[in-house]
């Protein structure tokens, strides 16, 4: 290894790489990337909690906060305990690049949770203990049943105010 300095600040080369990497542009880059995370694991969980909370259905914030919560258990509960590089690898044609390519094994999911919990729930009908789960924590209190910042008109009212302003739209 080179000891010492390897550029000058006077010399033409140095003055050529300081302005490149000082440009505003790149600076911006660097720091846009610097921050960056990745998103799959989140997406992981939307897709889990898409199972069980299905947009074409609607819930009660109690079911949903449950359900959520089973979501939470689930991804929680398959996340690999190795890297994905240690997983086994396997040969597979690949029509899109016309050869042999390397890809990962699938990874089977873990649902012994969901014993645990039946488990628990029916210990509990047994015996007949009440369930000691406090939801108020996580269900906030009964939102209002619309958020605009003033109260609602009659239909006369905004069927008139509409009028007016469409009659003022046409000319």
């Amino acid at each position: 290894m080179r000891r010492g300095k390897w550029l000058t600040r006077s010399s033409r080369t140095f003055k050529d790489l300081f302005s490149k990497l000082t440009k505003k542009q790149l600076v911006e880059d660097i720091q846009h990337c610097a921050s960056f995370h990745h998103t799959g694991s989140l997406e992981n969980y939307h897709n889990v909690r898409l199972k069980y909370l299905p947009k074409r259905i609607s819930f009660s914030r109690a079911t949903t906060a449950i359900k959520s919560m089973i979501a939470i258990i689930e991804v929680n509960g398959n996340v690999p305990e190795s890297s994905s590089s240690e997983r086994k690898m396997y040969a597979a044609y690949s029509k899109a690049q016309a050869g042999w390519v390397l890809r990962k094994t699938h990874i089977e999911k873990d649902y012994s949770y969901r014993a645990v919990i039946m488990n628990s729930i029916l210990e509990r009908m047994i015996t007949q203990e009440p369930l000691s789960l406090d939801m108020t924590e996580y269900i906030p209190e009964a939102l209002p049943r619309n958020f605009a910042p003033v109260p609602k008109p009659s239909k006369r009212r905004t069927a008139a105010e509409t009028s007016v302003k469409n009659e003022f739209a046409l000319n």
